[in-house]
């Protein structure tokens, strides 16, 4: 989302960063939604504790 919507904007008012985060949420992830899909893996990391 931040590449989409924070990234090098400047938002004058609350109002206008929560309406381009819908934007977002309702007409552009809907969009990109394939594109997103093969950036997700689970490869996730497992640490042994501290002994």
């Amino acid at each position: 989302m931040s590449e989409y919507v924070r990234n090098n904007n400047d938002f004058a008012k609350p109002k206008d960063f929560r309406q381009k985060i819908n934007d977002f949420l309702n007409v552009t992830l809907p969009e990109i939604r394939a594109l997103l899909a093969g950036r997700i893996n689970e490869n996730f990391q497992i640490f042994d504790p501290a002994s």
